[in-house]
């Protein structure tokens, strides 16, 4: 898995590659606290080269979605593929979390 960041404004895009799974799934979580959320309104999740997401993974990313919204944060997930948002859909978290598919 491959993470890389960037901040504009006050955005921090998040562009994940490959599998976020049980394996890699930390490092996601590390990246995540790496983080100072005072300035940071909202953290965009960009999904285009992810292959594939396991309940690991959709742990972290809720537990990104609870650290934003209480702090008045906005999380986006952009370029959803259609297997990934096929989960997100299957867990109910499509009905909660701003998701466009790819």
């Amino acid at each position: 898995m491959q993470i890389t960041t960037n901040i504009s404004n006050q955005n921090l895009i998040i562009s994940l590659s490959g599998r976020l799974d049980t394996i890699t799934s930390p490092q996601l979580e590390d990246e995540i606290n790496r983080n100072s959320f005072d300035e940071i309104e909202t953290v965009t999740l960009n999904m285009r080269a992810l292959e594939y997401i396991s309940s690991a993974g959709l742990r972290v990313i809720l537990m990104l979605y609870k650290k934003l919204t209480s702090v008045g944060g906005k999380l986006k997930l952009v370029n959803v593929n259609d297997m990934i948002m096929e989960i997100f859909t299957m867990t109910g978290m499509d009905s909660f979390l701003e998701i466009d598919k790819a």
